[in-house]
């Protein structure tokens, strides 16, 4: 009897485990490294046609004698999928972020800068493999720039901007 209940139990486990192929993507975004920017994404698949995606961002840059830039940001996007096969295919999504950088410059006083954005993006991720495998997402769109600035600056920075990315990661 106990043997029955425990093959009955993996077979459950196994058919649960195959049925949510694809529910999830994780991803970075190689092209920041080269600005001092790291970028990890989750993806969360919610319904055939959508799903939510959190992302988290650090930068810190060494300027040499100019000073040191560091920063942590966040943003989260709801897609909505047109071919309604999540998460592969075209998509729009609207997103929130938020991003607080620290610029300390050398000899000088620092300058704090808080950005709070909203944005419509348009794109397309495609994911290589029927169980699962590697992943490209592109997108680009509008945002809204909210700009709150500690310090003294010649910009306020508020209003409408591009926004896109390109991120490489795994689905599974």
């Amino acid at each position: 009897m106990k043997k029955s209940i425990l093959l009955l139990f993996v077979a459950v486990l196994s058919f649960n485990f195959s049925a949510l192929a694809q529910e999830s993507v994780l991803k970075f975004n190689p092209i920041g490294l080269i600005f001092g920017t790291g970028k990890v994404t989750y993806e969360k698949v919610l319904t055939e046609g959508s799903s939510v995606e959190l992302s988290l961002t650090y930068q810190r840059i060494d300027l040499g004698e100019f000073g040191k830039v560091g920063g942590l940001g966040g943003q989260g996007k709801y897609k909505i999928y047109f071919q309604r096969e999540a998460p592969d295919g075209w998509y729009v999504a609207p997103a929130v972020g938020y991003k607080s950088t620290k610029y300390d410059f050398s000899g000088d006083e620092g300058l704090g800068i808080k950005v709070f954005n909203v944005a419509l993006l348009f794109g397309h991720q495609w994911v290589f493999g029927d169980n699962g495998g590697f992943s490209i997402d592109i997108n680009t769109g509008i945002k809204y720039n909210s700009v709150t600035i500690e310090g003294d600056a010649l910009w306020a920075g508020d209003g409408t901007g591009l926004a896109g990315n390109i991120s490489f990661g795994w689905a599974f």
